[in-house]
């Protein structure tokens, strides 16, 4: 069974993290863009994007397989700030406009775990990078605009790790995260939106040596994003937005599936998002519940957006 730093794995994109383990079974799933979007999600169109996030995660428990909260300390403080930078074509390609993106994650943790990690660490997180994203324009679905966009993601090996450090940044693997985007603008002030993911990872050959393995390899997940919003202004919206996180098959390690490995989290909270001319602000906040394998907290997250 995972205990100890095997759980303190804190949310995707906003922990932009991989903690030592101090077990010999204990792996954790890669960094995940957990809560990393919010209202008016699909919406978007040819040109330049700069997206500057702060999330901020906060968490003194931890959950076994089984939900039980594991005893002890089990502090987890995480601030990640996240550089984004996209571009759109005015080209097409199957009928979408296509563009590219880059995120270069720097990531503070302050980890506090019984028998694991114990300290502070600012380093740069693993860059995630799209060479391909496809934006479709708006079509009608039950008489109203329907946006969407496909997202081909890959997370490179190039934050800070080693395997003699009990506090890592990067996580040392490759990830591919491939997702669906939509919003619906069910009326003129009322839209719903998404995004589903998809997250495989390689393994890693050189783990840390805590673990006392030759390799291991994180299990397969499936993770979205949903939020509904209300427009009550020409420049306010507010709104509820959440995260699904479901590892869908076994950590390996040395080639060997491990019981009792997947982890799984929801969160959900508040939101408002106010937009004036080509620059958006958003907060959203996320309580978690649910969670197994890892720990189980509080997310803010705060996005400026700016369009050229």
């Amino acid at each position: 069974m995972r205990q100890q730093a095997g759980l303190i794995k804190a949310l995707g994109i906003s922990s932009f993290f991989v903690c030592s383990p101090s077990e010999a079974d204990s792996v954790s799933l890669p960094p995940l863009a957990l809560g990393n979007a919010s209202f008016m999600d699909g919406v978007s169109g040819p040109g330049m994007l700069f997206e500057l996030p702060t999330q901020i995660y906060r968490s003194n428990s931890a959950n076994d397989a089984q939900g039980h909260s594991i005893p002890g300390s089990q502090k987890v403080r995480s601030t990640t700030v996240l550089p984004h930078f996209a571009y759109i074509s005015s080209n097409t390609v199957l009928g979408a406009n296509y563009g590219a993106e880059v995120l270069l994650p720097l990531v503070h943790l302050d980890l506090d775990i019984d028998h694991g990690p114990d300290g502070s660490r600012t380093r740069q997180g693993d860059m995630v990078i799209s060479p391909l994203l496809l934006q479709w324009a708006p079509r009608s679905v039950l008489g109203r605009p329907y946006w969407q966009r496909l997202n081909f993601v890959f997370s490179l090996p190039t934050g800070s790790y080693s395997a003699n450090s009990d506090i890592n940044t990067g996580s040392n693997v490759w990830v591919f995260n491939p997702h669906y985007v939509f919003t619906w603008e069910l009326t003129d002030r009322l839209e719903v939106s998404g995004r589903f993911h998809y997250a495989w990872s390689s393994r890693n050959n050189d783990p840390v040596s805590a673990s006392e393995a030759g390799s291991i390899q994180p299990g397969e997940a499936i993770h979205s994003n949903l939020a509904v919003s209300y427009a009550v202004s020409d420049t306010w919206r507010v709104g509820v937005a959440g995260y699904q996180l479901k590892q869908i098959s076994d950590d390996r390690i040395d080639g060997h599936r491990q019981k009792d490995s997947r982890e799984q989290v929801v969160g959900i909270g508040p939101g408002v998002m106010y937009r004036q001319g080509k620059q958006t602000l958003f907060a959203n906040l996320y309580f978690e519940s649910g969670a197994e394998n890892r720990s189980e907290g509080t997310q803010l997250t705060l996005r400026y957006l700016n369009t050229f």
